[in-house]
């Protein structure tokens, strides 16, 4: 798992095997907050379940978060 990049809106994109998944993150309070961008899936969309799959994952969230956080706070601006 790996990030590959932000967008200007502070949301951070995850690469994981070829899928690319988001973060959003932002400051509120003093604290960074974190959370998955996708929550709307389509059941008969692949793509969407695996993604659906992968977030649903208590492993996977907390790796993600974790680099989607660094990765914010090292580049915000």
């Amino acid at each position: 798992m790996k990030v590959t990049h932000i967008d200007d809106s502070g949301s951070v994109c995850i690469e994981h095997k070829g899928m690319n998944v988001w973060v959003d993150v932002w400051e509120e309070d003093d604290d960074i907050r974190v959370e998955w961008n996708q929550y709307i899936f389509f059941l008969d969309n692949p793509i969407d379940l695996e993604i659906k799959e992968f977030q649903e994952n208590e492993d996977n969230a907390l790796e993600a978060f974790g680099l989607a956080t660094d990765y914010y706070i090292q580049h915000k601006q």
